[in-house]
This record gives C-alpha cells, structure tokens and sequence, in this order.
C-alpha cells in the first residue's frame, strides 16, 4: 500500500521543483520559439503528470491547479479563455494519475504497467475536461454555441499538442525506469512492483 504520509517533505519539496519546472519549460520554450511550439510540447503538462505519479493524487491536484496560475501571474499569459481550461486540464492530470495508479496498482494484471495506464488515461481526461470548461465559457461569452466549441476544443486538444503528447509517452515512464534503477523511486512510491 502507499505511504498514508503523501504530504511529507519530499512530496512537497518535489511538487513545488516539478511546478518550478513546468513554469519555467513553459516560459522558456513560448519566448524563444513562440506560441504555436509551446503549446505544441505542452511544456507544463510533462512535470505536472509527473508528479501526480510521484506525489500522490492531492499534491498532484494542488500542484497542477497552481503551477497555470503562478505561470499567468510572472508571464501574463495564457489568456482568461485558455488559463481556466488550462488549470482544470493539469489539476486533472496532477490527479488522476496519482489516484489511477493507485487503482491499477492493486490489480495484480495492471500492478507493472499501473503508472503508465494512469498516464494515458490521466491525459485523456485531462483534456477531456479542459474541452468542457472551454466550450462552456465560449458558450457563455456567446463567441460559439456549446456542442460546437466542445468538438473543436477537444479535437484540438488532441492534434494541436501531439508532439508533446509522444513527448511525455516516452520520457515520463522512461524517468519512472531510471529513477526505478538507481534506487530513488522506492523513496516516492514504496508499493511500486519491482
């Protein structure tokens, strides 16, 4: 079972570096390649999914609501009609994939590939979510009708990050392998399957 403690130092010192991260992957990648790359790595999104896996589904949720907020204050950007949608979609990640893991971990089929399940699934409905708080405000501000803004949101939360998506397939489960390697990742995740 994991360690009940999930709010101890490490997991807070940890989720406040992988928050610094993805602020600063964010910022970096937006001012020297521009927007359209940004969003197409998804920068934030990578240290956000991490660390729902490594610090548990609460400081997952608390570090994926705050890491868009802090990045809007010291950057100004992303605008009001990506930020909401923005902060709902990493919460989710941050969340989900510390909860899913979780859940696959007690299944003795799901227990090796736990991580990497709750990831695929974490992004999912990352975006998932993310569409529907976006077409509900543009639906409020009247800039497009709910089902609509819904289908072109979630469509695009797909094909407009694919690289980044590739991206975090690869690296967030192969960090998982070298943090499994060198002994670290007991420290994060005692009930991981050796």
């Amino acid at each position: 079972m994991r360690n009940k403690d999930t709010f101890n130092t490490l997991n807070i010192v940890t989720t406040a570096m992988l928050s610094a991260v993805a602020i600063v992957l964010a910022s970096m990648l937006h001012h020297l390649f521009g927007w359209q790359i940004g969003v197409l790595f998804s920068p934030m999104h990578f240290p956000v999914l991490l660390m729902g896996i490594l610090c548990g589904p609460w400081l997952g949720l608390i570090g994926g609501t705050l890491t868009p907020v802090i990045s809007f204050l010291t950057s100004g950007g992303p605008q009001y009609t990506t930020l909401v949608p923005m902060i709902f979609e990493l919460a989710m990640y941050g969340f989900l994939t510390g909860m899913l893991r979780s859940v696959f971990l007690k299944n003795p089929k799901t227990n090796r590939f736990a991580s990497v399940i709750a990831l695929v699934l974490a992004m999912i409905g990352g975006r998932l979510l993310n569409a529907i708080v976006g077409a509900t405000i543009y639906a409020i501000i009247g800039e497009m009708p709910f089902f609509v803004a819904l289908g072109t949101k979630l469509v695009g939360n797909f094909t407009s990050t694919w690289a980044g998506i590739l991206v975090q397939l690869v690296l967030i489960p192969a960090i998982l392998f070298a943090l499994q390697r060198s002994g670290v990742l007991v420290k994060y995740l005692p009930d991981s399957p050796n």
